[in-house]
């Protein structure tokens, strides 16, 4: 499939789900602020309050497909300029009739149309791992910002590794598995030469042909010192989705939220002790040295803040 077409089967995805009478119900559980599901996206906006102490910022969100949320949820932590786009416009005009956005572009990612520096802060959440040439999107995004680029999306295991991996009888036995497949070259590439050059796990697509590119920490790093960025934040989060959570009420009731809320902290004590990694990657690139104000926020909240090296021929 040629890139041309994968965006069309995603501007096509999204007037399917525009159209489609039994998405109805969860379109409007998305505008809930008592659900299971607005809990868990609650949480994924922690980066934006590292810039709540200067609400003049310019804000463009990426991949803002449904209804424009994104732009909502900034929005209403007291930022008057936010942009939403998305390359479809399906969802986003329907936004617009609603009065719930007042306007919107409908924007290809990977050839935002923008000016350099047109925004202080670029925001992509979720989005990122459904477009065709991931670092092409992420490259135009650092070019439109001023300040800074948000990603909040899911984390390759591949490369952020545990530090200490859990190991236990399941993970003895898998790993008997694999030696035995080594041994009989049940592999179309062998596994050591896998592992040798650090090759993932099979890949994943979606329905609509495209590869889900997740991102990592040191991925994130690399493109900072490429391009001689000053500093990078990054803070991992554990997440997880089911059938039930758009239209799960919030409340000591409910068994879903129990549940949730509990595998979420078991999984939280592992990750920091380094035996697992976290589902979700939240990184902020910076352009500019963040603030006294943002800096404190971020180091409060337990992200990892790095002063990078600068590029010494520069």
């Amino acid at each position: 499939m040629s890139v041309d077409a994968q965006h069309k089967s995603q501007e096509q995805h999204w007037d399917a789900d525009r159209d489609d009478p039994s998405r109805a119900k969860i379109h409007e559980s998305w505008f809930r602020t008592d659900t299971v599901d607005s809990w868990r996206h609650a949480r994924m906006y922690e980066p934006v309050q590292a810039f709540a102490h200067n609400l003049q910022l310019r804000w463009v969100t990426i991949g803002d497909g449904r209804f424009g949320l994104d732009s909502i949820r900034i929005r209403n932590q007291g930022f008057s300029s936010v942009l939403p786009t998305d390359i479809g416009s399906a969802l986003l005009e329907q936004a617009v009739q609603r009065g719930l956005i007042n306007e919107y572009q409908v924007e290809n990612a990977e050839r935002l149309s923008f000016a350099d520096e047109s925004f202080d802060v670029a925001f992509c959440k979720e989005s990122y791992h459904h477009f065709p040439r991931g670092p092409l999107a992420l490259y135009e995004m650092l070019r439109v910002a001023k300040h800074a680029v948000v990603l909040v999306e899911p984390r390759d295991y591949s490369i952020d590794r545990p530090v200490f991996p859990v190991v236990g009888p399941v993970g003895l036995v898998k790993g008997i598995f694999e030696w035995a497949k080594r041994r009989l070259r049940l592999h179309d590439t062998p596994l050591p030469l896998r592992k040798l050059y650090h090759l993932g796990d099979p890949p994943c697509y979606e329905d609509s042909g495209n590869y889900v590119y997740t991102i990592s920490s040191r991925e994130m790093e690399k493109v900072a010192l490429g391009m001689n960025l000053p500093v990078l934040a990054v803070k991992g989060l554990n997440d997880h989705h089911q059938s039930g959570y758009e239209t799960e009420t919030i409340g000591e009731s409910s068994e879903l939220f129990h549940d949730l809320k509990l595998k979420l902290a078991q999984e939280d004590r592992l990750s920091r002790a380094g035996r697992i990694g976290t589902s979700m990657l939240m990184t902020i690139l910076f352009k500019t040295t963040p603030d006294v104000e943002t800096r404190r926020f971020l180091i409060q909240n337990d992200w990892l803040v790095v002063d990078l090296p600068r590029n010494p021929h520069v």
